[in-house]
């Protein structure tokens, strides 16, 4: 596993981090437990809680104790679910309650999922400041794609970024990588796995016109060569492209198996195939231009 400085915080974190969802794979307390062991041996430190499950919470506790505090990151997201409530009092008890349950110190982190601006008050963002002050926890974090995030990032009052990035991300979400890295904000990157564009039927082949055969240039700037490459599955190729951006600490994933976060956390140590960079530059770019094409039709 490979690791990264998360911003100025001092914290070093996995270049692969794990969502921790509500799961119906795993049920019970010891379920989470030896889940959240296989990722520790996996070199995986980076966490967020996502998912309210009692079952979740307890293993999760009890995993934590098996490892220095310090060496694991813990994040935790507000605002998911339809209990919704970016206000003082309903942050701080879901703050309050989580340390509480897990047994925790402190978080590492929270994040608020995707406020927009009316949702977050000036007395929301005083009580945020002051929970942070008295080390409950240590970073402020704010994460989606709402045009809003564009101004919290510019206010200073936040840490931490999480951001979509993927092979199909475009100019807004890279100078949103970029202002967040000028105010010193840790990044972390979700979304690397667009599954709705590389899961879509190929488009059948038209004729040239040279007769019966294909035309020789069609399919080129497609991402047809995602499905295609030895070795290589569609979304560890897409993971490992995701790494090579430098700004991000890490990029979070989101597994039901074991086996599935092994596959995913060993593309850490893999370098993406030689040439595959510039097939998914003209693959974008050329996506980009059709695009722009159709706006303009």
């Amino acid at each position: 596993m490979r690791y990264r400085p998360l911003g100025p915080s001092g914290m070093v974190v996995s270049v692969v981090s794990l969502r921790l969802d509500d799961s119906t794979a795993r049920s019970r307390p010891a379920d989470w437990q030896a889940f959240l062991y296989a990722a520790f041996e996996r070199g995986i430190n980076g966490f967020e809680i996502v998912g309210r499950h009692p079952a979740l919470i307890e293993g999760l506790g009890s995993a934590l104790q098996a490892i220095e505090r310090r060496l694991v990151f813990v994040a935790l997201r507000l605002g998911v679910g339809p209990s919704r409530d970016f206000s003082p009092d309903g942050m701080r008890h879901v703050i309050d309650s989580m340390i509480t349950r897990t047994g925790m110190d402190y978080l590492d982190a929270i994040v608020l999922d995707d406020p927009h601006t009316e949702e977050l008050t000036p007395y929301a963002l005083e009580m945020l400041r002051g929970v942070r002050q008295s080390g409950r926890v240590r970073m402020l974090g704010v994460g989606g794609q709402d045009e809003a995030i564009d101004a919290y990032i510019t206010t200073g009052a936040f840490d931490l970024l999480r951001a979509p990035f993927s092979l199909t991300s475009g100019w807004k979400d890279r100078l949103r990588l970029k202002a967040a890295l000028e105010r010193d904000m840790g990044i972390l990157g979700f979304g690397y796995y667009p599954e709705g564009l590389i899961r879509a039927p190929a488009p059948a082949p038209r004729r040239s016109l040279f007769g019966d055969r294909s035309n020789p240039l069609e399919g080129i700037g497609g991402y047809a060569f995602l499905n295609d490459t030895p070795n290589w599955k569609s979304e560890a190729l897409c993971l490992a492209y995701a790494m090579t951006e430098p700004s991000l600490a890490s990029v979070q994933i989101s597994v039901d198996s074991i086996d599935q976060m092994e596959a995913l956390a060993a593309v850490s140590e893999r370098d993406l195939p030689p040439g595959l960079g510039a097939q998914i530059e003209m693959a974008r770019f050329g996506a980009s231009a059709t695009q722009t094409k159709s706006q303009r039709a």
